[in-house]
């Protein structure tokens, strides 16, 4: 009767219920002890299983755990992209050209023995000052009334005025 399974075991016992309810009364005694037998089996087997369910309790635990701290690695990450955006708007659009106007040529060149930069005008978004005066031809039907700062940005490039509308030139900056 090793290593049985619980449920082995268990079919086992009833039947040794069974055989010591039918048996004679001098057979009595050894039914009653191998009925402790598998008792005892099925008491080991169940501790076993306890140990099991512990176990496994504990994984499922460390799981959740590092489940949780992967969150809060992705969410530092993101605040670190963030970061690193922010920097990088802050090179291309302060530092860069701040250099470039005060150490590079005339023509907007500066070069380094990594990369070369060129600044150029380039115009920048579509300000939108009044949109209650901006010309229904500049206006696009979504879902929502809008600009169309694509028609706009058009026209405005010729130079041509449009009320409420506004385009500056802004410094950009090519690295090849």
């Amino acid at each position: 009767m090793n290593n049985l399974t619980t449920r082995e075991l268990l079919s086992t016992y009833i039947d040794l219920e069974i055989e010591g309810e039918l048996c004679p009364d001098e057979d009595v005694s050894a039914v009653g002890d191998a009925l402790i037998e598998v008792q005892q089996q099925m008491r080991d087997k169940v501790d076993s299983i306890d140990y099991f369910m512990l176990e496994l309790n504990k994984k499922e635990s460390l799981i959740n755990a590092e489940i949780e701290v992967i969150k809060q690695e992705e969410k530092r990450l993101r605040v670190r992209r963030k970061a690193v955006e922010s920097l990088k708007k802050y090179f291309n659009e302060i530092l860069l050209p701040m250099v470039i106007t005060e150490l590079g040529d005339r023509d907007g060149v500066y070069e380094t023995d990594t990369a070369r930069y060129k600044m150029f005008d380039a115009w920048g978004p579509v300000t939108i000052y009044n949109e209650s005066e901006v010309p229904d031809d500049f206006m696009t039907i979504k879902t929502v009334y809008s600009v169309n700062k694509k028609k706009a940005r058009e026209i405005l490039k010729e130079g041509a005025s449009v009320p409420g509308l506004g385009m500056t030139k802004v410094k950009r900056i090519r690295r090849s």
